[in-house]
């Protein structure tokens, strides 16, 4: 119960139910006596070609729903999802809904968001919207990040 009080920020938009599923599918847990929280996920290689050829410029703050359309690269931190926007519940650009349908990634440095999506999923998301390249292909996407203090950036199982 410790655990899941100290983690009350990522209740937000999230039945308790859905947090409890998405936090079972991690390793973790809080150590008898110290009450230290270990929260143990696999990190990418810093040659990661999923990664090393990315880069992403920031367009403004997205909050949307998606469904998770591959969760292969979202095993490692950094976690990166297929997505396919259902519905974009809020933006700070203009005209939103002309980016969901080419919204395709949810990257996530956020260790909290490892391992905890499933392709099939339903997740609400709050981040930063994104252009990126990777390679010959660019696209959008949504980030969540810990450089921003100002800001909580959630990605929370739905249902």
């Amino acid at each position: 119960m410790r655990l899941y009080l100290r983690r009350a920020k990522y209740l937000e938009g999230s039945a308790f139910d859905a947090l409890i599923r998405q936090d079972q599918r991690k390793l973790q847990g809080i150590t008898p006596g110290a009450d230290a929280h270990i929260n143990c996920e696999p990190l990418r290689d810093d040659d990661d070609p999923a990664f090393v050829r990315m880069t992403a410029k920031e367009i403004g703050d997205v909050t949307l729903l998606a469904r998770i359309t591959d969760h292969s690269q979202g095993l490692a931190t950094p976690a990166l999802y297929g997505v396919q926007v259902t519905t974009i519940l809020s933006a700070t650009v203009d005209e939103p809904d002309r980016f969901a349908r080419r919204i395709t990634h949810l990257r996530s440095y956020l260790g909290a968001y490892t391992g905890t999506f499933r392709t099939g999923d339903t997740v609400h998301v709050a981040g930063k919207l994104v252009h990126f390249h990777l390679g010959d292909h660019t696209g959008f996407g949504v980030e969540l990040t810990p450089w921003n203090t100002g800001t909580s950036y959630l990605a929370n199982l739905t249902g």
